[in-house]
């Protein structure tokens, strides 16, 4: 059977080293995504010491930048603390990861949608080619075409899944003390039909409202919550069948940022209670982050590793609201992401020094306003053909918008050049 991962094509990574390694970002093409490796390198190796703080296992999602050499870096490739176990947002992400697997540096994959009926037969082989897959899910009609699956293709080897917990945001996932999650589990744990086929992992939480958090403190509350929450779904499978080991997965770039102020006696005493599994974190903008990120009081912009370079392009004195006017920069939509946050703008400028006060105020496909954000505090226009670095709302998107990133040092030249998984 065929995958879109088997046809989708690559730039080549040799001939873009050649065009552009040991370039000055001043010299590069607009607009283009850069990761400064330092800082990524940085936040990753933070956030593992986060977990090993709380003796905690930790799963790093590879959603955000969806490359080899960043998974490396979120594995612990320049950290004395390591992990094997990972989250994809894609199947693309998976079978690009494969080398990883090979090297035995991931063991462990975890597909973070609930079950998708279309891609089976793509899980099963995966599942062949993996030591550990697990699967999301999130109602007992899932169970049934879990098992259907397996038993139409002979299939003996159990699914693993996560059942996914809804604490609030509703994306996705089953409510504690609903009927939903207490059918589900009675049919994962008592139904033979059922059970022959899966294998129950773990449970998992994401506050995806923690991105509401606007400190540390905040944050670590929603943390709190979200293991609360997975540790409770864990007692109620436990009662229905003693002896279950389970893993209790946890997090969000927020609340797992936040670990680092909570240790294990006050997390015991914040959920009254022992833990009925394993504690497991995970998160996957972190390496990144953004200015959402920064809006949590969690990290600063001078920990955000990303950015987008553009070009000053057009100024228009005297228009919009606010003095001296606008400016227009070839970063549209289709190469920053239309998200808004708690901090104002699509986007803000953070270099060249000084110009930190202009942010992008509207958005069109290719076509970026700059405004100010304080009109007191600009001087002037931005001279035309400047190269401006611009933080965004959202790291996430913005990454998928581009073929390849530039990776830069501290001096701002060009070190590597990484090419993201693109597609499902």
């Amino acid at each position: 059977m065929s995958y879109p991962a088997q046809f989708i094509a690559k730039p080549s990574k040799e001939a873009l080293l050649d065009a552009f390694k040991g370039k000055s970002i001043s010299s590069l093409p607009t607009p283009s995504f850069l990761i400064n490796e330092d800082i990524f390198t940085k936040n990753c190796n933070r956030m593992l010491q986060n977990t090993s703080h709380l003796s905690a296992d930790f799963r790093a999602h590879v959603k955000t930048h969806k490359t080899v050499e960043g998974t490396r870096l979120q594995l612990g490739e320049k950290s004395p603390i390591k992990t094997d176990k990972i989250v994809v947002s894609t199947l693309v992400e998976a079978w690009s990861l494969m080398p990883l697997v090979e090297e035995g540096l991931i063991s462990d994959i975890l597909f973070s949608l609930p079950v998708v009926k279309s891609r089976l037969p793509e899980l099963a082989e995966l599942a062949n080619k993996v030591p550990h897959l697990r699967l999301m899910l999130d109602g007992s009609d899932q169970l049934e075409l879990l098992a259907d699956f397996s038993r139409e293709f002979s299939i003996k080897a159990k699914w693993s899944i996560f059942v996914k917990i809804n604490m609030g945001t509703n994306r996705a996932g089953l409510v504690n003390e609903s009927t939903s999650l207490e059918n589900t589990l009675q049919k994962l744990l008592k139904d033979d039909k059922i059970s022959e086929f899966v294998d129950l992992y773990g449970f998992y939480c994401h506050a995806g409202h923690s991105y509401s958090a606007d400190s540390p403190s905040s944050a670590k509350d929603f943390l709190i919550q979200e293991i609360i929450h997975a540790n409770q779904a864990a007692k109620g499978a436990l009662q229905i069948q003693p002896g279950l080991k389970l893993q209790i997965s946890v997090g969000a770039t927020p609340t797992a940022h936040s670990s680092e102020h909570l240790n294990t006696d006050e997390l015991i005493a914040a959920i009254g209670d022992e833990l009925s599994g394993k504690l497991e974190l995970h998160a996957g903008c972190y390496p990144c982050c953004d200015l959402q990120q920064v809006s949590t009081g969690c990290v600063t912009l001078e920990e955000v590793s990303i950015s987008l370079l553009a070009e000053v392009i057009s100024i228009y004195p005297n228009r919009g609201s606010k003095a001296p006017g606008e400016q227009l920069v070839n970063a549209g939509v289709l190469a920053l992401c239309r998200e808004f946050g708690p901090l104002p703008g699509h986007g803000r400028v953070v270099d060249p020094p000084g110009l930190e006060n202009w942010i992008v105020g509207r958005l069109s496909q290719e076509h970026g306003i700059l405004v100010p954000l304080d009109e007191n505090q600009v001087n002037d226009f931005i001279p035309l053909g400047t190269k401006v670095r611009i933080v965004p709302q959202h790291s996430c998107i913005t990454a998928a918008a581009h073929p390849w990133y530039y990776i830069v040092d501290s001096s701002n030249s060009v070190v590597d050049i990484w090419i993201p998984a693109r597609g499902w």
